[in-house]
């Protein structure tokens, strides 16, 4: 293992692999930033023996290294984490793509390369993450505020195409806890479709003034109001998810990434599957409408959803230092 730029044979394109803790995704990219083909599968990161990760890789991408010999695989995501293939250490803050370039780890590989793995970002706090910051690079935005919904939902700030700043909330993994366990789980039942007037009544819920200070109360209330009203438990689940992502928005918007004056008219991107982009989406207005005029009038009116491939053009951009 050393760590490296990530070379310049980018002559025959590059290989380019968002490798997460669920999912792998694979594009190969031709020279002029193309995206030629594009493969996926259940093989992620966490829970893959150590063994497994080079026959994962050759088994996704072994035709296109060996169609193209010169071209440079390149990773980022949680392949790079600790207790994966290979642990690449985190790059600090502020960071674009000469710095994450600079400190790319290469582990070897059977495919007569290495894989140039991307280290991911750190702030001070500390927090961490990553795959994120390829896929805000990926973007093409040289200044904006990101959203990026997820089990551990990221919010990042791009200035003169460096990330700047980011923070993490806990909004996925929450909901999958108490919507999976405990006594919540039982007051649920079993999943359903979303009900849109008991999501809107959580977004709601987490927009009064008392919020903050009364989170552990109001996590039984949707458990008491099943038991002790009749609430279906579906609803109730419903209402759980606008409550977290209501809490998320305010939060985010309202402190840290709430638009600073030097920040006014930048927009505001979604990088999300369409699902959850939806709910985003409809969380956002009443998030908006309960902050402060002045920072209200600084913020778009609404997300503009990111390219489905901004990982890969994120990757495509540190292979080849563009």
């Amino acid at each position: 293992m050393q760590t490296q730029g990530a070379g310049s044979g980018a002559g025959q394109g590059v290989i380019a692999i968002d490798w997460g803790s669920s999912r792998l995704r694979a594009w190969l990219i031709d020279a002029d930033g193309t995206i030629r083909d594009r493969r996926a599968s259940d093989h992620g990161a966490i829970g893959l023996p150590a063994a497994r990760f080079d026959a994962v890789l050759a088994e996704t991408v072994g035709d296109w290294a060996a169609a193209r010999p010169a071209a440079p695989l390149l990773a980022c995501g949680m392949v790079g984490a600790r207790g994966a293939w290979v642990e690449a250490p985190y790059v600090d803050l502020p960071a674009g793509v000469d710095a994450i370039r600079d400190r790319l780890v290469a582990v070897p590989t059977s495919l007569g390369r290495p894989l140039s793995i991307v280290g991911g970002l750190r702030t001070r706090e500390p927090d961490v993450l990553r795959g994120e910051e390829t896929q805000a690079l990926g973007t093409g935005l040289s200044d904006g505020l990101l959203c990026m919904p997820g089990t551990h939902a990221k919010w990042l700030r791009l200035r003169g195409g460096v990330v700047d700043a980011f923070g993490t909330w806990f909004t996925g993994e929450l909901y999958e806890l108490l919507g999976s366990h405990g006594s919540l789980a039982k007051a649920f039942g079993e999943t359903a479709p979303l009900d849109e007037s008991a999501f809107d009544a959580g977004v709601a819920r987490a927009l009064e003034p008392d919020a903050d200070a009364s989170w552990l109360h109001v996590l039984f209330t949707f458990r008491s109001r099943v038991v002790g009203q009749g609430s279906p438990g579906a609803a109730e689940r419903s209402r759980l998810s606008g409550w977290l992502l209501g809490t998320e928005l305010r939060q985010a918007l309202a402190g840290p990434f709430g638009a600073p004056d030097a920040d006014r008219g930048l927009p505001l991107v979604l990088v999300a599957d369409p699902r959850l982009a939806g709910l985003y989406e409809r969380t956002l207005p009443a998030v908006r409408e309960a902050l402060e005029p002045a920072l209200r009038e600084r913020l778009p009116a609404a997300f503009v959803r990111a390219d489905a491939d901004c990982a890969a053009r994120g990757l495509y951009r540190i292979a080849t230092g563009a």
